[in-house]
């Protein structure tokens, strides 16, 4: 049972990316390659991503209350007994 859903998650694979088609030698090349760019994708992520979302917090803010960089106020807001009356 687990081994035909293995196959099946395989075939789904490669019928996808068109790997059925390609050399076992090019499977393993083309697999190198993604491994590479997702390593690229997640070492970005977790360098850039904490960053971001303190910009975006800082955005909000502004864009809620159109006042620069107030973090009370979102503290105050989320604290409040009016979101958990909701």
């Amino acid at each position: 049972m687990l081994r035909n859903y293995l196959w099946r998650q395989r075939t789904k694979f490669e019928a996808t990316l068109a790997f059925s088609m390609l050399e076992p030698w090019e499977k393993i090349l083309s697999m190198f390659v993604f491994m590479f760019f997702a390593l690229l994708l997640v070492s970005g992520l977790y360098q850039y991503l904490p960053q971001h979302v303190s910009i975006m917090r800082q955005r909000a803010i502004y864009y809620l209350w159109g006042e620069d960089g107030e973090d009370r106020l979102l503290r105050h807001f989320v604290d409040s007994s009016t979101l958990k009356e909701l």
